[in-house]
């Protein structure tokens, strides 16, 4: 398989690139970022395309543009349905916004309060009535007749609102509003959706021609310009730069791109997680609403306007298959329940990747599965062979298994690894354990082939991974054998901090759909709609759950520079690890040599004062000790979690490399030097999250000028763990300003208030998880304002957070120290203030509930 890959990969650099061109819809602006990021970033080359990005005029008409074959791509508005009414052979790609960004502002000194107050008032707006069909839907829904209503042609200027030219104008919300609140114009908004007119907009569309005759390259362009719409949105203040440099015919400001560029990703993500995303029954409530409006006067066939994955991707279905389809009922669907991130069961859900999977097989044959509950892996074969399922979705062949069972080719390959206490030396190969007991899952299928492959060792059946985990902790087996990100997410999840992932088997273990082998016609579609899934499509799915690359091969001489470079930086690691544990071992002793100094000063009456001093100083360096430590266990957890992926590229890689060799006997110099730059920039990369973890542990010895942004993405960066683990997003209003203070013991704070929140959003099972970090200034004095939706803080134990060894978290989980200590950083160490009260707020049209902590600190 990566032979293939790699062949693909060099054919498609090797031959030449399709030229085709993109039609813009309007002048350069943020709104077509993803098309020139794409261009600019390599990923339409990638694709094996050479793209003309054609500029905006104005009198073009893009559907006609694509439709007449002048250019090979274009994007439009909402009203685009309306083109393929009126004849245009143009297919839809994907709609980049969920909702139009398209409404009316009125200024608010006019006391246009709602649709009523619009009659005898100018608006500018389009002219033609099937153009911004849903600003003249929201109108006509306040029974407003349109021709009673004072339109004005559209100017596209925003001066003439500001002006008193007009009293209402149409207009982006990505854009408008930022003119408006630069000037103080205070505004108010008249939003469709809010009304019920809910539109997609910015359609990528292309001539039913090419999907036709040439589908590879529409597809090609699409997931290209997606890729860079995802690149563009995740990196904004980058995306931005490339604008001014090369795309800004406007001259617009970064400021006024960097805001356009927050809106349209709400807009783009709203409701959704796939970017893109075309739903067939909003697309069908659209084309109703265009036809009770009296705009469409012919009938057209919606599945031939959009370009949906299950239309496109031809199965080669017999006519038998395809009536078994139709006449089918719901399959039944048995899983394994408890093999995250793969399989597994959370908040009464079925998730995972298999859950992807089996939704874009769902897609593709348009199948309907059930889910039927099981408690593990033996009940559901045990269904299956009783016929209480149809099939399970995930299952490896083996000679048992196809006596009632028929399995499709596998669409997922698994590694398998070793959990071992921490004490444990890293395994090299499963020979080395002989004499040594090892767990494994009584009902999996590797457990036979594993017992068969190595008699000479001691295998000993548990249930779970948790009967597993037990023994290798109890010291009753020396190692547990079970899936390798299984295994690193269980014991990261439950924070065993005794364990680790000792050894990587070479076993691969492959997983098919299993189907009841009475069932004939449902394996033969299963079997087609798992052969016709791409591997691009897998790989999309399976990086959500797991972090995976595909490298470039290198020889055995780069492979050993490639180690030493790595043992160098794991030595310095360890070594800074070791000063700060030497430090902490200091630090313990000083304190029992204080303590028996203590003792001895208080057989002494003249003492007493000097002895509750001392007493003082002790107990404030053990608060601070046991914060910092609480602390440094988080760190761990988070190091290891921004190392994974860095890691996992140069293991990768080294891998490849001697694959390559092997096959082809020499390596290519293009791609030698390729490869060793990306090792480079990895191993910076490693060095770089070394020196902002060991920042966090360094104590401040003096001042320092810093601003607050760097220290809330330096926070932020070290406690991403948990805000990934926890499922939370943050949600940020920053002013960045400097600061002299002592950053290292701010970040503690800040990390202390957020741990609180992920403990809260936990232990109260919150869905929906948000944190507000927001700062203003205010006579040189900032306020850093950190707030949840987790609930808010009770009200007989607000005023007592503040005290030591008070918490109110179960007493197994909190120490009482972590607000105590934020409070003694801040006001004796910082000279600041902190402050807590709970807070009723609304986010996203959503009343939410929390707790607010705001810091004030001087900033001089």
């Amino acid at each position: 398989m990566l032979f293939l890959f790699l062949f693909y990969i060099t054919f498609l650099q090797a031959k030449d690139l399709k030229k085709v061109s993109l039609q813009l819809s309007w002048f350069d602006q943020f709104q077509f970022a993803g098309y020139y990021i794409a261009k600019e970033k390599g990923f339409f080359k990638d694709y094996g395309l050479d793209v003309e990005i054609k500029p905006f005029t104005f009198g073009i008409s893009v559907p006609t543009e694509v439709d007449e074959k002048r250019a090979d791509f274009g994007i439009d508005r909402e009203t685009l349905i309306l083109q393929k009414v009126a004849g245009k052979n143009i297919v839809a790609l994907y709609a980049l916004f969920q909702e139009s960004p398209l409404v009316l502002f009125a200024k608010d000194d006019l006391n246009i309060n709602s649709i009523e107050d619009f009659k005898d008032k100018k608006i500018m707006t389009t002219i033609d009535d099937s153009s911004e069909v849903s600003i003249k839907s929201m109108i006509q829904s306040k029974n407003i007749k349109i021709e009673e209503l004072n339109f004005i042609k559209h100017t596209h200027n925003i001066l003439d609102l500001i002006e008193g030219k007009v009293d209402i104008i149409s207009g982006y919300l990505s854009k408008a509003p930022y003119t408006l609140d630069k000037m103080k114009i205070d505004y108010k908004t008249f939003d469709p959706k809010n009304y019920g007119f809910d539109m997609y907009s910015d359609f990528l569309f292309t001539n039913k021609d090419m999907i036709e005759n040439d589908i590879q390259t529409a597809l090609s362009f699409k997931h290209a310009a997606l890729k860079g719409w995802e690149y563009a949105y995740s990196n904004m203040e980058e995306s931005v730069e490339i604008l001014l440099k090369k795309y800004n015919s406007q001259n617009l400001s970064k400021e006024e791109l960097l805001f356009e560029a927050e809106v349209l990703k709400k807009l783009s993500y709203s409701n959704t997680e796939e970017l893109g995303k075309i739903k067939p029954e909003k697309m069908q409530r659209i084309y109703d609403l265009y036809n009770i409006m009296g705009l469409t006067p012919k009938k057209i066939d919606l599945d031939k306007f959009v370009l949906y994955e299950k239309f496109y991707e031809n199965i080669n279905l017999t006519n038998t298959e395809k009536e078994y389809i139709e006449k089918s009922s719901n399959i039944k669907m048995c899983i394994i329940p408890n093999i995250k991130p793969y399989s597994f069961i959370e908040n009464e859900k079925f998730d995972g990747y298999v859950s992807d999977y089996m939704n874009l097989i769902s897609e593709k044959t348009s199948l309907k599965f059930d889910l039927v509950k099981t408690t593990n892996m033996a009940e559901s074969l045990k269904f299956l062979k009783e016929s209480k399922c149809d099939i399970l979705a995930s299952a490896q062949e083996t000679k048992r298994r196809v006596d009632y069972l028929t399995f499709t080719e596998p669409f997922l390959e698994t590694s398998l690894a070793l959990i071992g206490r921490n004490e444990t030396s890293f395994i090299d190969s499963i020979k080395m354990l002989k004499g040594k007991k090892l767990s494994i899952y009584e009902s999996y299928s590797f457990n036979k082939i594993l017992r068969e492959k190595y008699p000479k060792l001691t295998f000993i059946n548990v249930k779970d991974l948790d009967e597993g985990i037990k023994k290798v902790r109890d010291k009753e087996v020396f190692a547990h054998i079970d899936f390798l990100h299984t295994s690193w997410i269980k014991i990261h999840e439950l924070n065993y901090s005794d364990l680790k992932i000792a050894g990587k088997l070479d076993e691969v273990i492959p997983l098919s759909l299993a189907i009841n082998k009475e069932n004939l016609f449902l394996s033969s579609v299963l079997q087609k709609a798992v052969r016709s899934i791409k591997q691009e499509d897998k790989d999309r799915l399976l990086k959500k759950w797991v972090a995976i690359e595909y490298k470039k091969e290198f020889d055995y001489d780069t492979l050993s520079k490639v180690i030493l470079g790595f043992i160098v930086i794991l030595a310095i690691f360890f070594y800074r690890q070791s000063l700060l544990k030497r430090v902490n071992n200091t630090l313990q002793k000083r304190v029992e040599e204080k303590t028996r100094e203590l003792q001895i000063m208080n057989q002494e009456l003249e003492n007493r004062v000097k002895n509750e001093v001392e007493k003082n100083i002790k107990k404030d360096a053990l608060l601070t000790k046991q914060s910092k430590m609480a602390a440094i266990g988080e760190m761990l957890q988070n190091i290891a979690h921004q190392w994974r992926q860095p890691l996992s590229i140069i293991s990768t890689g080294a891998s490849g490399l001697k694959l390559q060799k092997e096959m082809d006997g020499k390596i290519d110099s293009k791609m030698l030097d390729e490869t060793l730059d990306k090792i480079v920039e990895t191993s910076v990369y490693l060095s770089t999250t070394i020196d902002d973890f060991m920042h966090f542990f360094k104590p401040n010895e003096a001042k320092r000028v810093f601003f607050i942004q760097d220290t809330i993405t330096k926070t932020l960066n070290i406690f991403d763990y948990n805000l990934h683990i926890g499922k939370i997003k943050i949600i940020k209003n920053i002013n960045d300003v400097k600061l002299i203070n002592y950053e290292s013991e701010l970040i503690q704070v800040i990390m202390n208030i957020l741990s609180n929140s992920k403990d809260a959003f936990i232990e109260r099972q919150i869905e929906k998880r948000y944190v507000f970090i927001s700062t203003k200034v205010e006579k040189d004095i900032l306020f850093l304002s950190i707030k949840d939706n987790a609930g808010g803080i009770p009200r007989d134990s607000i005023d007592k957070i503040f005290e030591p060894y008070f918490t109110t978290k179960h007493q197994f989980q909190g120490t009482g120290i972590g607000l105590f200590m934020c409070q003694e950083i801040i006001t004796k160490h910082m000279k600041g203030e902190i402050f807590v009260s709970n807070q009723t707020f609304q986010y996203d049209n959503e009343e939410f509930d929390g707790a607010e902590f705001i810091v004030k600190l001087p900033m001089k």
